[in-house]
């Protein structure tokens, strides 16, 4: 991959990721709302959905900075796969979202 286009792939790729920001601040404050029924504070799995949850702006922080710095390194390859790190976050979001609108 050339420096060219690895470059183009990393400001678009974090645009996107930057406007996942405002969406993951939605889900995130909808989500204190899975501990509003009686017993569900100490259900471990929703504890881990929230950490979960919570744990995106540290990831995605993660992988810009990591990207960026191996691509001012020359290493095209680790930048992209350290860009690919909010996807975590991102598909599986994106997944509940198509799956919700198709099954209507």
């Amino acid at each position: 991959m050339t420096k060219r286009k690895t470059l183009i792939l990393l400001i678009l790729s974090q645009i996107v990721y930057l406007l996942f920001s405002v969406v993951w601040l939605v889900v995130l404050g909808i989500s204190a709302y899975l501990f509003g029924p009686q017993g569900s504070q100490e259900d471990t799995g929703m504890r881990i959905l929230f950490y979960y949850l919570e744990a995106y702006p540290g990831g995605l922080l993660l992988g810009v900075m990591l990207s960026w710095y191996f691509f001012a390194k020359g290493k095209w390859k680790p930048s992209m796969l350290w860009n690919l790190v909010p996807l975590l976050w991102v598909i599986p979001y994106l997944g509940i979202m198509i799956y919700a609108n198709l099954s209507k």
